[in-house]
């Protein structure tokens, strides 16, 4: 089995030397190309959609405010409407599309392995790791009406759209047949970037350079246009999750986990309107090395102006925290200066942006921290950021749960923590956790933030003999916003 989800934390080496150096390509294109589909049958703060009245993603007399969640080790999404103060499960989505009666999804490539998801007015767009095998990925399109008649915490069920390798009801795939193409950036023209991973997250080096990915998700028919990371001049190898700089998304941030480097690339001014092999020949980009064997770089968040915070982890030493600019310039080295309650944080996960940088203001971030100090750091921006804080008030995280997924709504007075078990997910029993909590903007000044009522989501609804409760691994959180239908 391979799969980002039961990725483990191989490298813990100490780090014994920093090497800095930042490599541009602001002129030059990077090499694109163009294929078709050979199967043709989507941020971190919350995203406004509108849609249907009724059904799974319905909103009558909105506002709505939903949390989706892959449950990327179980091939299943869960919708929960968090919009009232007695949050309720809206309903189920299966993406058992190589079927495990078990649920185990542990044997040969029966895991399918959903991933990053984007909600649009019209459809839900979701990045499937191994279908239609563990080395070749695929984007499905399920229409939001799909979901119209589902009723309330009923399971929309696989066999509902697919049966034998076929597609209906209005779903559609593109096979791109990438590994690991599964993390999605849209962008404002409707077309969305497919993050490509290209490595096998089993082995214990990354050499591969990674892809972008450009798509129509209105038609698939049309295949995907592609630009090769691997040929700037700091190639980016095992990338990560992307990361809009801009609300335009001209500029675009990802952490290149197999370089130990982050990169940023430039979309063309007519990205959205350019036939797709054009708007790939048109990307640019930079890289910056961060250097230093045995830390894993895998997480970036914008910071409101322009730049960047990037984040590296290891087992041995607390993390290091970079700002990086648009053009790829460090604004400094990360500091030592680590607050005494938080010395034994080492693992740091997804970050979001709770406070963008305004003037003199510094930005803030909330970080998922994994072990050895499992909760929710605050980050505190400038040239050096530094970890000064922790979110109180999660009380209701179990203490065999590690936090992973973070995303904010749309005024950012709001959380939702996807968690699950520290290590070996595969293994658990599914007793991970989706947590909802309203966040105290008080403190901020003085890096304090408490959630108060912080809710469990999933709260009596694990079964342990059945594998539609389990949350193994609720490694994808996206917060969407509903207007009401008419």
């Amino acid at each position: 089995m391979s799969c980002l989800s039961c990725l483990s934390w191989r490298r813990a080496s100490p780090v014994l030397a920093l090497a800095v150096a930042a490599a541009c390509l602001p002129d030059n294109p990077l090499p694109s190309d163009t294929a078709g589909s050979s199967e043709p049958t989507s941020g971190e703060t919350g995203v406004t959609t509108g849609g249907a009245a009724a059904g799974l993603f319905g909103c009558s007399g909105g506002p709505c405010t939903l949390v989706l969640v892959s449950q990327t080790l179980d091939d299943r999404i869960d919708v929960f409407d968090v919009s009232s103060a007695k949050p309720v499960l809206r309903g189920r989505i299966a993406l058992d599309l190589k079927p495990d009666a078990s649920g185990l999804q542990t044997s040969g490539n029966l895991l399918d392995e959903p991933y990053d998801l984007v909600l649009t007015d019209s459809d839900l767009l979701v990045a499937i790791g191994h279908y239609p095998d563990s080395d070749s990925g695929s984007l499905l399109r399920f229409p939001r009406a799909a979901f119209a008649e589902q009723g309330p915490g009923e399971v929309f069920a696989t066999d509902r759209y697919f049966n034998f390798g076929v597609f209906s009801s209005g779903v559609e795939a593109l096979a791109h047949e990438r590994q690991e193409g599964i993390f999605l950036l849209p962008h404002p023209s409707g077309r969305v970037l497919i993050g490509v991973f290209a490595n096998n997250l089993q082995v214990t080096q990354w050499t591969a350079p990674s892809e972008l990915l450009i798509v129509d998700p209105l038609d698939l028919a049309a295949g995907v246009a592609s630009v090769d990371l691997g040929v700037m001049p700091k190639p980016c190898v095992g990338a990560w999750a992307l990361q809009a700089l801009d609300p335009a998304v001209s500029k675009v941030a990802l952490a290149c986990d197999g370089s130990e480097s982050v990169a940023v690339l430039s979309l063309p001014d007519d990205f959205g309107t350019a036939p797709l092999a054009e708007a790939a020949q048109g990307v640019t980009g930079c890289g910056l090395n961060l250097g230093g064997d045995g830390w894993s770089t895998q997480f970036v968040s914008g910071d409101g102006a322009g730049g960047f915070l990037a984040v590296q982890s290891q087992l041995v030493e607390p993390p290091r925290l970079w700002h990086v600019s648009a053009d790829c310039s460090p604004s400094g080295v990360p500091s030592s200066d680590v607050p005494e309650a938080l010395q034994q944080v080492r693992l740091l996960r997804q970050p979001v942006l709770l406070r963008p940088a305004a003037g003199p203001t510094a930005p803030l971030w909330l970080v998922a921290a994994g072990p050895t100090d499992n909760g929710v750091v605050i980050v505190r921006g400038g040239g050096s950021p530094t970890m000064c804080g922790a979110l109180t008030g999660l009380e209701a995280l179990a203490a065999d749960n590690s936090p992973w997924a973070l995303a904010l709504d749309g005024d950012r007075t709001h959380l939702a923590i996807g968690a699950g078990p520290a290590s070996n997910p595969q293994l658990a029993a599914g007793r991970g956790q989706v947590l909802w909590a309203t966040l105290d903007p008080s403190g901020f000044d003085s890096c304090q933030v408490h959630a108060s009522e912080a809710v469990d989501l999933g709260a009596g609804l694990f079964a342990a003999s059945d594998p539609d409760t389990w949350m193994r691994a609720p490694n994808v959180v996206v917060v969407a916003e509903l207007g009401g239908g008419s």
